[in-house]
């Protein structure tokens, strides 16, 4: 399958690693940290990051001091970043269920003749299977 997309330097810089890394010097307060944290060598980290501030072409970090901040763009970088990790986890888990067959949820509409203690249990045995499918109930 041949990319139809054209180059684009942003997306090629800023990467779910990358915002992994720009996480870590957040939470660490040093690129050196973070570096060893990864793995890294801390140029190579740097290096990355600064792939990102070019591609950006904004800085991500306040290096005036020897406590890595993040700036208000690397902030908003960071939320908007942390978000996006979690929409990627969301739909490697809609893949998952895809393939294995389940619906990412499953609607009952439920008569008020029956007894909700009744629903109840079989939503719990339904549960007990660990689906990775959600519940909603109406009541008819």
């Amino acid at each position: 399958m041949t990319n139809k997309n054209p180059p684009n330097p942003v997306r090629d810089a800023l990467t779910p690693e990358v915002i992994g890394l720009i996480d870590a010097v957040h939470r660490t307060g040093s690129m050196a940290a973070a570096a060893r944290a990864h793995g890294l060598v801390p140029s190579a980290l740097t290096y990355r990051i600064r792939r990102v501030e070019d591609a950006l072409d904004v800085l991500l970090f306040d290096r005036s001091s020897r406590q890595a901040k993040l700036t208000e763009a690397g902030k908003e970088l960071l939320r908007e970043g942390n978000r996006v990790m979690l929409e990627l986890d969301a739909i490697a888990n809609r893949v998952k269920r895809v393939a294995t067959g389940w619906e990412p949820q499953l609607t009952l509409s439920v008569d008020s003749i029956i007894s909700r203690t009744t629903v109840m249990e079989l939503c719990a045995a339904f549960f007990a299977l660990q689906p990775p499918t959600r519940l909603k109930l109406r009541e008819e």
